[in-house]
């Protein structure tokens, strides 16, 4: 057996890649929203006045400040909102512009302070949909701006300025699946999700159960779900019946249902694969149980978009961040490896860097 304590793939040179290379996503399923690609460049033209004398005229700068209005509370090192402040920070920096972090007391302050920082500046970043009403009025009053939603997917009737960055849950949810059928010790595996009809846990499943099944095919494969995103107690049931059912390895995203499934599972001796967050950082509770995170980087997506623009290039209505764009990592592993098992890891971490993951069905 052998530990790893390293990621399977550089999370550094991503992120640094980021700053000059635009995320062109591709779902691991057909029928997720694919962006278009970027355009560069702008006016050239030649002048008659001679170099001895001519003074350059000054590059156009297309991105004079980026804010991020954050969540509700104080964004941590590994939240969303606190891993996109790295990014903004980062991008910031290298296209010689100006970066703000507003932090809103309560949501019924985020359309003030969306609308101000849409006023001041000409990149607006925000978290989630609690903000999605507010940036579409926002964006209508403000055409000049460009409002980045992070895990949004924004609907097609929305102003041109505005742009969803979302993560491919299946291409996550593929590598949870694989590792989670590796280290189970009774051939079952499960995953706790919100809702039944939540796309994104519907994602998550299918990508979960064609990770499986490429690992091992004979595992088997059961899900459960809270029937709401906010249920601890209800997160805690699912997982219960999924442990006691002879599951050895659960996986569950970071909401509230979901954090409590980790720590149900976790209670009843079950090893843990987290989506989304670094669990590691976000749920130290959970530690002695948890295998890995695959982690949404926030950081590496908003550092690319604005980067685009930057540039002065299009961004699409929504772009898709995946594996191949580094938006999708895995954390370092806790636990010891089953031999041969970080070869054939990277092997599919590569094939599906190279858009040539296994064919599946649609969910």
């Amino acid at each position: 057996m052998i530990r790893s304590t390293k990621p399977s793939y550089a999370i550094a040179a991503a992120a640094a890649a980021a700053l000059t290379v635009v995320i062109a996503g591709c779902g691991l399923f057909p029928g997720e929203p694919s962006p278009t690609p970027s355009r560069t460049g702008g006016p050239t033209g030649g002048t008659n006045i001679s170099t001895e004398t001519a003074t350059p005229a000054p590059a156009q700068r297309f991105v004079n400040s980026v804010t991020l209005v954050a969540q509700i509370g104080v964004p941590k090192d590994w939240t969303p909102a606190g891993l996109a402040w790295k990014g903004i920070q980062a991008a910031a920096t290298h296209a010689g512009a100006t970066s703000a972090l507003v932090e809103p007391v309560s949501n019924a302050e985020l359309p003030k302070d969306i609308d101000k920082a849409a006023a001041d500046g000409t990149v607006v970043v925000t978290v989630g949909p609690d903000a999605a009403a507010a940036v579409q009025a926002a964006a209508k009053a403000h055409s000049a701006t460009q409002f980045l939603e992070l895990s949004v997917a924004v609907p097609d009737t929305s102003p041109s300025n505005v742009h969803g960055i979302v993560f491919d849950e299946a291409e996550a949810g593929y590598l949870g699946g694989y590792i989670a059928a590796a280290f189970t010790t009774s051939s079952k595996i499960a995953m706790v999700g919100d809702t039944k009809t939540d796309v994104r846990s519907t994602n998550f499943a299918s990508g979960f159960k064609a990770g499986a099944s490429q690992a091992n095919p004979g595992v088997g494969v059961a899900f459960a779900y809270a029937g709401t995103p906010d249920s601890p107690d209800k997160g805690r049931t699912a997982a219960a019946g999924l442990v006691k059912a002879g599951s050895t390895v659960v996986m569950a995203t970071p909401s509230l249902s979901g954090i409590g499934a980790l720590r149900e599972a976790c209670g009843r001796k079950a090893h843990l694969v987290a989506v989304e967050t670094d669990a590691w950082q976000a749920i130290s509770d959970i530690r002695p149980c948890l295998i890995v995170s695959v982690m949404d980087r926030y950081d590496v997506a908003v550092t690319a978009a604005i980067a685009t623009l930057a540039s002065g290039g299009a961004l699409a209505r929504i772009t898709t961040s995946d594996i191949a764009g580094g938006g999708i990592a895995l954390s370092d592993f806790h636990a010891d490896l089953p031999a041969g098992f970080q070869d054939k890891l990277d092997a599919v971490v590569g094939a599906l860097t190279n858009r040539a993951g296994p064919p599946t069905a649609a969910p």
